[in-house]
């Protein structure tokens, strides 16, 4: 190769890798459920519509070499897929606002591209990027994921607020309203053994604990503060000193299609902030606890029981927290459990505090950005060993290249194996997708397009005297594959 050989640079598509982040970030189910209806919530919030924008950007960027209207109708095509699917997903909120918020991020990210085509002649569809600055990725990606993985779980209430109010049947926004009747509610400042669950089901003489409950009433008033200020400090007191606690409901349910995640009981501000909360979706239960890994709105993760709920009958519920597990028992029965300070992949919380509180990385778990970490330390090994030739070997490079990234992630961030594996899968295939969209960019340090050398030195040792081509005019772009 010539002296121009060593700035060689890679070109990456953008097509597969904006796709790749889509069907990541909001095709792939943590666990299933019975689709209904009943979970599409249309309310329209700023964070929402920020992550889908920022999401569906990229891909209207890929999409800037076709048509505005091939944009739209590929962005509507993969929302609705992604929102049709989250019916049967856990943890999932479909929302017609959020196939309106990805279509606008497609159109912006097209706009944008035509703009920045029209300025300075590039097409966006592909980046290309010098060999060297590719390399840079490596340390980039291994720097990034250990970011991830040095945070310490925490299942304390240490971010709990106190200034959040305690309710039954609704938010005190009055956009999660439930219907029902409570005809015992308390909570205590310890996490009951099973064998007290059982014995207060069955209504034993001895069945109450000796210690008497922070709370206890029957609540007549729903969307609306329970207790007075005093009353509201000495249970934020209690409960942040002792780190666990039983919150106890019978109830019953008149509707089993609640419009979005009804609140039973919530110890909270609004749908997105919250301390704790009991509520229902259909016929299932749901516990978010905040912690400092759950997040403010105590859904990541959130505990969700199986089809537990009917109608006719009153049910005996109890929530749980111990410090580190959340469990929900109904008529004494164990429906349900999830821990809350296992290892997940996360940005400390020093880092993700000084970040706009906007960004979607902020309350995730962050698989996506290990994706991320996979796309870029791919890149950067197709960078240091060259294209392989063979399609099987380019996709064998890129199936380790992802796994490293994936098994560092398991093996030091990841304490859950069903997690695990899944963000091995996901990188692994994250690896796959950037081979699949690398090819080497042959234009010369003078800014026109070469020729492909690899072909031309293969058909001169067979033609003699084949005559020197000449070099394209600027405004043509020759763009050839050529493999080491």
């Amino acid at each position: 190769m010539n002296g121009t050989s060593g700035l060689r640079r890679l070109r990456l598509r953008l097509l597969l890798p904006s796709i790749a982040l889509i069907v990541a970030g909001t095709m792939v189910p943590t666990e299933l459920r019975h689709p209904s209806l009943a979970y599409i919530d249309n309310t329209f919030t700023v964070d929402d519509f920020v992550s889908n924008l920022l999401l569906y950007t990229p891909l209207g960027i890929a999409l800037s070499g076709s048509s505005l209207i091939r944009a739209f109708l590929v962005s509507l095509s993969l929302s609705t897929t992604a929102e049709v699917l989250q019916l049967g997903y856990v943890n999932r909120v479909p929302s017609l606002s959020d196939i309106a918020a990805d279509i606008c991020g497609a159109v912006v990210g097209y706009l944008a591209a035509m703009f920045w085509r029209r300025a300075t002649g590039y097409n966006p569809v592909s980046l290309r990027v010098y060999r060297p600055l590719a390399l840079a990725a490596i340390p980039i990606a291994i720097f990034g994921t250990v970011m991830l993985l040095l945070h310490r779980p925490r299942s304390d209430f240490s971010n709990w607020s106190s200034t959040f109010h305690l309710a039954v049947g609704n938010e005190l926004t009055g956009d999660r309203p439930w219907a029902g009747t409570i005809s015992e509610f308390a909570i205590y400042p310890f996490a009951m053994a099973p064998s007290q669950i059982n014995a207060l089901t069955s209504r034993t003489s001895d069945s109450y604990p000796s210690e008497p409950p922070i709370v206890s009433l029957v609540p007549t008033r729903f969307g609306r503060p329970l207790l007075s200020k005093p009353e509201e400090l000495r249970l934020y007191d209690t409960l942040v000193r002792t780190n666990q606690f039983t919150l106890l409901v019978s109830m019953h349910t008149s509707n089993l299609e609640p419009s979005g995640p009804a609140r039973i009981i919530t110890y909270s501000q609004d749908r997105m902030n919250r301390n704790f909360t009991l509520g229902q979706i259909h016929n299932l239960l749901y516990f978010r606890v905040r912690t400092p890994d759950s997040g403010t709105n105590g859904n990541n993760p959130a505990l969700y029981s199986g089809p537990v709920l009917s109608l006719n009958h009153t049910f005996f519920v109890a929530a749980v927290y111990d410090g580190r597990f959340s469990k929900l028992y109904v008529d004494g029965k164990c429906v349900g459990q999830v821990d809350l300070g296992a290892k997940r992949p996360r940005l400390p919380g020093r880092i993700s505090a000084w970040l706009p509180g906007l960004l979607p990385v902020r309350e995730m778990e962050l698989g996506g950005a290990q994706i991320l970490f996979s796309f870029l330390f791919s890149l950067g090994i197709l960078a240091l060993v060259g294209i392989p030739r063979r399609p099987s070997t380019r996709m064998f490079t890129g199936a380790v290249a992802g796994a490293v990234i994936g098994g560092i992630t398991w093996v030091f961030g990841v304490s859950q194996p069903s997690l695990g594996i899944r963000i091995l899968l996901e990188c692994v295939a994250a690896g796959l997708v950037i081979v699949a969209s690398t090819s080497y960019d042959d234009r010369t340090s003078d800014g026109h397009a070469g020729v492909d050398r690899c072909r031309r030195d293969r058909y001169s040792a067979s033609v003699p005297n084949l005559p020197t081509m000449p070099p394209t005019t600027s405004g043509i772009e020759c763009t050839i594959n050529c493999y080491d």
